[in-house]
């Protein structure tokens, strides 16, 4: 639920007006555990693993031109704002499978846990069954468990795991985690 002082909140398609606040909300989270999935009937399962010491992780800006995201049937971009503030964004793309995938959503840490990344997930779910979609999908890493959990409780079900994906990185040790949300 949107806490009281988000009365003002207005989640706002992406145009040539609000370009140049598109990435502007922090991506920085701390990682205190990790995401431990395992097989189990019908799918899969995951436990919780503290890390052994607590670290910063952000990010990057992805490099795409944000302007093919203005008008574009196959493509969105929605910011969040209080006020005049942007304070969450979401970032979207018809995938090759019947799905949209979720390419980014973020929330400015000092209001993660307020309910404004339940409302623009739901700004996603709106245009991906407006698009014709047959459900979303979205990829995460087992670091950041606040973003699984947040998932879990919306309705989304892990269905994907790859321990290679990330080998070639800065972070080779990290898992991919595919979460989808079927209409």
């Amino acid at each position: 639920m949107i806490k009281d002082g988000h009365k003002n909140l207005k989640i706002v398609e992406l145009d040539l007006t609000n370009i140049d606040d598109i990435n502007k909300v922090d991506s920085t989270f701390e990682v205190r555990s990790r995401i431990v999935p395992y097989m189990k009937e019908g799918g899969f399962g995951f436990t919780l693993e503290e890390v052994p010491a607590v670290y910063t992780k952000a990010y990057p800006n992805d490099e795409f031109d944000y302007t093919t995201y203005i008008g574009n049937p196959d493509k969105t971009a929605r910011i969040a704002y209080i006020n005049s503030e942007a304070v969450g964004q979401v970032v979207l793309s018809r995938w090759w499978n019947k799905l949209a995938l979720l390419e980014d959503i973020r929330v400015e840490s000092k209001y993660r846990r307020t309910g404004i990344a339940t409302k623009l997930m739901d700004a996603a779910i709106n245009w991906a069954r407006e698009a014709k979609k047959r459900g979303i999908m979205i990829e995460t890493q087992d670091t950041n468990a606040p973003a699984c959990f947040f998932y879990q409780q919306y309705g989304f079900t892990l269905g994907g795991v790859d321990r290679m994906q990330y080998r070639g990185t800065e972070n080779p040790s990290e898992t991919a985690l595919f979460w989808y949300f079927i209409f």
